[in-house]
This record gives structure tokens, sequence and C-alpha cells, in this order.
């Protein structure tokens, strides 16, 4: 490598570490909020800056330091999406479970019910991210999840509301019309990128809630049909949707419903969503649709 190329990369990195320190610095030197949970954030997304930086991951340094910063200034950042984050295809449903557990218990309460351990669990769940999608640090992945999890153990997901003494109702004799069972949703479907088969963040949340109302609906078959744009080759259509269909089959497989019977069928381009000339992109027929049957 040639000294000007060198100085180049030097000169770059000696650029982000100042601007990343600069961040830091502030994040450090805020006060901390007066709300518990806030300030737990602020403390951790602080150490998790630190971190990056001593291990030159300026890029997250500067993420952690900004939510730090947020957090300090009495706005709390929500828990970390998967959209700024290039995942591991076959970790995202352990993770999307982990993030959905995490905003049921936050949204439960625990942020005030619970500010130690909701800080706790939502800053293991980011540093279990950010590791994740390195991916070459098997012991640092399994530290963060294992905090993560040892966390969010200790949040109740609704806590209870405290029981108020009444005065005991006179009983009487009515007759009460019967609850009506909120219907189960029973067609799902799941979308993909262009010439793609891969599941993304979004996919795979809806697999999940797929994989749910089928155990929760006792359903006794799952048909899963695959399509595609009108983009590419008829050929080349057709298996790109059986791949389709493949890949949600496993996705489902790997959330535990191996007791329930798959169909699976391929339409390539024959049955759009959305009809469009030839050669046309439309992520609206992209897709797999799920469907449960009783």
């Amino acid at each position: 490598m040639s000294l000007i190329k060198n100085t180049i990369i030097a000169s770059c990195a000696a650029g982000l570490l100042s601007a990343c320190s600069a961040t830091l610095d502030r994040a450090e030197n805020a006060v901390p909020p007066a709300d518990s949970f806030a300030r737990a954030l602020h403390a951790g997304y602080a150490d998790l800056a630190r971190a990056e930086l001593n291990e030159s991951d300026f890029a997250d340094s500067e993420a952690f330091a900004r939510r730090a910063l947020l957090a300090s200034s009495g706005k709390p950042p929500a828990p970390e999406n998967f959209g700024n984050r290039h995942l591991p295809p076959e970790k995202l449903p352990e993770l999307a479970e982990a993030r959905a557990r995490l905003m049921s218990a936050l949204d439960g309460g625990a942020r005030r019910n619970r500010p130690e351990d909701a800080g706790r669990a939502q800053l293991a769940f980011d540093c279990w991210l950010q590791e994740q999608e390195e991916n070459f640090q098997p012991a640092h992945i399994a530290d963060c999840r294992a905090r993560f999890h040892a966390a969010i153990a200790q949040i109740p997901a609704r806590p209870l509301a405290r029981a108020t003494p009444t005065a005991p109702r006179p009983v009487l004799a009515t007759v009460k019309a019967p609850r009506r069972a909120m219907p189960l949703t029973t067609k799902f479907v799941i979308y993909f990128d262009f010439d793609a088969a891969a599941l993304t963040t979004g996919s795979v949340s809806e697999i999940i809630r797929a994989a749910d109302a089928a155990r929760r609906s006792g359903a006794a078959m799952i048909r899963i049909t695959g399509h595609a744009d009108r983009a590419g080759s008829g050929g080349h259509n057709m298996t790109l949707s059986r791949t389709r269909a493949r890949e949600v089959v496993r996705a489902l497989r790997r959330l535990g419903l191996p007791e329930i019977e798959v169909a699976t069928q391929a339409y390539g381009e024959e049955k759009p969503a959305v009809p469009t000339v030839n050669g046309i992109r439309e992520a609206r027929n992209r897709r797999v649709e799920i469907e449960l049957t009783h």
C-alpha cells in the first residue's frame, strides 16, 4: 500500500475518531435526566459507545452516543429496529420475538414500574443487535443475549393492577349476552425484495403472527402460495416463487409448527395481486400468501 494511501486512511480515521469522541464527550458530560428509565439508558448507551470506540468501531460508537444524548434530554429512544442493520436471516425470528417481548413489557408500563430492569433489557437488546450484525464475536453476542433474557425475565409483560376494595354489589337476576369471540386472522401476506427470496424484518414479524394464529386457532393445515412480479422471464419467476414459498415454510417450521400439515404451491407471475404489463416491477406482487384452514 502506498504512503499516500496510508496517509489518507489515517487522516480519515483520525477525523472519524475526533467526531465520535466529541459526540461521546457531550453524552458522558450531559446532566443525567430525572426520569429513572431515561437515566438508565443515558448511562448505558454512553458505556456502549465508549466500548465501541475502544474497538475502533466509530459508526456504532457514534450511534450509541447519539442515543445517550437523546436519553439525557429526557427523550429516551425506542429499542432499535431492524431496518438499520444487516442481520443474518436465520437470526431474525429469534430477534423479532425478543423485540416483540421487549415492546410488550415497555408498553405494559415497565418504563415507569421497573425502570432499571427495563433500561437493562433495552440496552442489552440493542447490544445484541449490534453484535449480531458484526457476527464475528460469538462471546459478545452470547453475553448481550444472556443479559437481555435475564433483564426481561424480571419484567411482567403486563403489570397487574392493584385491587381496590369495593362494597359488594347486589345480585341482579339478569341474563348476560354471550361474549363474541374476536375472529382470528386466517390469511397473511409476506412480501419480498426485488428478485430475492430472503426474508426481510417485516416478513419475519408477519410469519411470527401467522404461526401464533395457527396455534391459537388449532389450524389443521397451512396453505403456502408463492408469487412473483412480471419483471424477468416466466421460468425465472416460477422458480423464484417456489423458492419464496419454501423459505416461508422453513421459517414456520423453525417457529415450532412441525405437527401442522403444510401445502405449498407456486404461480410465478400468473396471479398478480396488481395486474401489470410484462416487465414491470411491482412490490405487491412479490409475495407469499399464508392461509390457515380448519
